[in-house]
């Protein structure tokens, strides 16, 4: 195994987990009762079961009436009283929320709801459930000792990690940022819609990265679901791609400028560590895809391949950020953005989609090309049941295609 020489060094002390818990302003009265502000272990149990059980705050309030409750004398006797409670314990990093201004008048005001991205990041570094399984030095890993074969296991062992370490500065400490997002419906009647965006870290280990139970993904943001009363639906769509940019780049200004000057950070034994956060992977369906990568439906959004060429066995050139950003730039000289109409047939010639800030263009280290991953739902597990298998089973015959899986 070779390390990265020189990387992630430590430059003094910072704080731990169990530190946060000390300098909370209750932990004077911890010593004396451990489940402060419940009054017991028992309290503290049935008030975490309510918190958690999906009830309504009037079910709740029902609950509590019961007599049976009541006998047990608890410490909240509301469900409004034991959210109070609730809200006196440390917390994760605190919500906040601004206003959206859009380019183009929509049905009500818009807010986005968001968190600090570099907090979230210094949560995920210490949480509990991460122990032990936060790496911060780039490596490669070689079956023998000829070093002719490698191992690839996490995301540090890649290289695109020792890349990226290789333009930091000696003895920073690479955080690689992996975001995601998806628009889903959240009620069964009616067109209500939620886009939530989270945020994880590459340098937790993929055994733990993969499980939903480690929470290694937090919810950074939830961003707004825009309703434009423009009359073209085309250019509605071009107008909510370029509100997603616009509301995501307010979002990730902390990880861009500790991208590109550092940001120290304390690691998970409380060493200070000079870190920078560039963005190595956006986990998103093939349609938000696009318009991340600011391409139309027709192109590729990780190569500057279009439809027509998706089947040649050649491959297309990367679409890296500074050709997009050479394209926008070519778009731009020849009509301005804000003639929405106008700029978004111009850009349709270079398989743009009419976005003109691209959230990432100024987001150090940052390409397209590379943070994009595959995606697995649709281009590997519904390829494989929508295609392959019945392909196959219509050449085989579906009992000698069962025949042949029972020996595997």
């Amino acid at each position: 195994m070779e390390l990265y020489s020189g990387a992630s060094a430590n430059y003094g002390r910072g704080y731990t987990f169990v530190d946060t818990f000390d300098a909370d302003p209750f932990s004077s009265e911890h010593r004396h009762n451990l489940f402060y502000p419940f009054s017991s272990g028992a309290e503290w149990k049935f008030a975490s079961w309510l918190a958690n059980s999906g009830l309504s705050m009037a079910a709740i309030d029902e609950c509590l009436s019961l007599d049976v409750i009541k006998s047990q004398r608890f410490s909240f006797k509301t469900a409004k009283a034991l959210r109070k409670l609730i809200e006196l314990l440390p917390s994760g990093p605190r919500w906040k929320y601004r206003s959206v201004k859009t380019e183009s008048p929509t049905r009500r005001a818009l807010q986005v709801f968001y968190r600090d991205a570099i907090e979230c990041l210094q949560h995920l570094i210490h949480l509990p459930s991460n122990s032990g399984q936060v790496h911060f030095v780039p490596k490669k890993i070689y079956s023998a000792t000829d070093c002719m074969q490698r191992i690839y296991t996490d995301w540090l062992t890649g290289d695109r990690a020792w890349e990226l370490q290789d333009a930091l500065p000696d003895g920073a400490t690479l955080l690689g940022v992996v975001l995601s997002s998806d628009k889903m419906h959240i009620t069964q009647v009616g067109n209500r819609q939620a886009h939530p965006l989270l945020i994880s870290l590459a340098n937790i280990s993929a055994d733990v990265h993969r499980k939903g139970s480690t929470n290694s993904y937090l919810l950074l943001a939830l961003l707004p679901v825009p309703r434009f009363v423009h009359p073209n639906k085309r250019l509605r769509g071009v107008l909510a791609s370029r509100l997603l940019h616009q509301v995501i780049s307010v979002v990730m200004k902390p990880l861009k400028m500790a991208a590109e000057v550092g940001r120290m950070m304390s690691d998970p034994v409380g060493n200070l560590k000079h870190c920078f956060t560039p963005l190595v992977a956006y986990i998103a369906d093939t349609p938000e895809q696009h318009v991340i990568a600011c391409v139309t439906d027709n192109a590729s959004a990780v190569s500057m391949a279009v439809s027509k060429q998706f089947g040649d066995p050649l491959c297309c050139a990367a679409r890296t950020a500074s050709k997009t950003h050479q394209l926008l730039i070519a778009v731009k000289r020849e009509m301005r953005a804000q003639n929405l109409s106008s700029y978004f047939q111009a850009c349709r010639k270079q398989q743009l989609n009419g976005v003109a800030s691209p959230f990432w263009l100024d987001w150090a280290l940052a390409e397209p090309s590379s943070f994009l991953n595959p995606e697995v739902l649709h281009h590997f597990f519904k390829m494989f049941w929508d295609h392959d298998q019945k392909w196959c089973s219509r050449m085989l015959g579906a009992d000698e295609l069962d025949f042949r899986f029972s020996l595997l």
